[in-house]
């Protein structure tokens, strides 16, 4: 493989879908449709999908006992870019298979290409999604995909430079900003990805100093852009109506310029709903290092003494045990 010819993919690759597993399917209906405002495309014994555009599936749960995200499917543009990052993963001697006809069929896609990503999630590979004409049946006024892609993913790693270099390597990845902010007396360093012109696709976050993962679940959260700023408020207050618990209240962000909430979803990650993001002009772009989160607001959900004791201590005792556990990643 010591021929292969490495060419620039950056802008053809974007996130297509998002698979959880969980148990709690009712609570994922009311989360999903209820509160956030998707359209429930498919509900079965083992699977419920939803949709926010034309593809058939955007976001997938399937019955099981993680209660995570286990895999992240990225589109890619042609054949060609497909083969570009496949020889890429060759070439480092990384391995990956062809799924299943059947197992297109549940993500909705024509096929697909996986391997086991970093933090063991899996990540997929496809070209050609499914598309459906129903028309959509949402709370939501609609949400921004196109050639951004669905949103984004934000992810805590004790290895964070090799977290990083993956996306750069094999997914062409550039540095759009950082940001450092502390958050309960821990200084947190977060790098930001993109894959394409929106600001970030992927979102890597260390402790600073000793790396401690304190978050159960594989991802922090994860993003979806909606249409409306109004879609943004009426999903917040049907959040709390529903008794889901709000994480960040209403803000906006100091680098993408979002305006979102976050809230914990069914299974423990976070959902992040947000509006009017910036895009990345390539040729005048300059990365910067912010010193703050927010502009305004995303002010943490005022919790009972108790309650943020307890939490404190178990986001504590998560972070001291992750260092007695190797996190996967498949660079050296």
């Amino acid at each position: 493989m010591s021929t292969f010819k490495f060419e620039n993919i950056f802008g053809q690759v974007k996130l297509g879908y998002v698979i959880a597993q969980s148990q709690k399917f009712d609570d994922w209906v009311c989360f999903m449709q209820k509160c956030l405002g998707l359209h429930l495309a498919e509900q079965t014994e083992q699977q419920l999908s939803f949709r926010i555009d034309d593809y058939q599936k955007r976001f997938i749960v399937q019955r099981g006992d993680a209660e995570d995200v286990t895999h992240i499917g990225f589109q890619v543009e042609n054949q060609q870019v497909l083969d570009q990052i496949l020889g890429r993963f060759d070439f480092r001697g990384i391995q990956y298979i062809q799924g299943s006809v059947e197992d297109a069929g549940t993500r909705g896609v024509k096929s697909f290409w996986s391997l086991k990503g970093p933090k063991e999630i899996q990540v997929e590979l496809f070209i050609n999604e499914v598309q459906v004409d129903q028309p959509l049946n949402m709370l939501a006024s609609g949400f921004y995909t196109a050639d951004s892609g669905m949103g984004h993913v934000a992810i805590t790693s004790r290895k964070p430079e090799k977290m990083i270099r993956f996306w750069q390597e094999f997914f062409d990845a550039r540095l759009t900003d950082t940001i450092e902010q502390k958050i309960n007396g821990v200084t947190l360093d977060v790098t930001f990805l993109r894959l394409n012109e929106r600001h970030h696709s992927i979102a890597v976050a260390e402790t600073r100093g000793v790396h401690l993962d304190p978050i159960r679940t594989a991802i922090q959260h994860m993003n979806l852009q909606v249409l409306d700023l109004e879609d943004v408020t009426m999903a917040y207050q049907r959040c709390k109506d529903h008794g889901f618990p709000v994480a960040w209240e209403v803000g906006q962000h100091t680098n993408d310029r979002e305006v979102s909430f976050y809230v914990a979803s069914p299974s423990g990650f976070e959902i992040e709903l947000g509006w009017a993001p910036i895009k990345i002009d390539e040729a005048s772009w300059q990365p910067v290092k912010h010193t703050s989160i927010s502009v305004w607001g995303h002010h943490p959900k005022a919790p009972t003494k108790a309650h943020k004791l307890m939490h404190d201590l178990d986001q504590l005792t998560r972070g001291l045990s992750s260092l007695r556990q190797d996190e996967y990643s498949p660079i050296d």
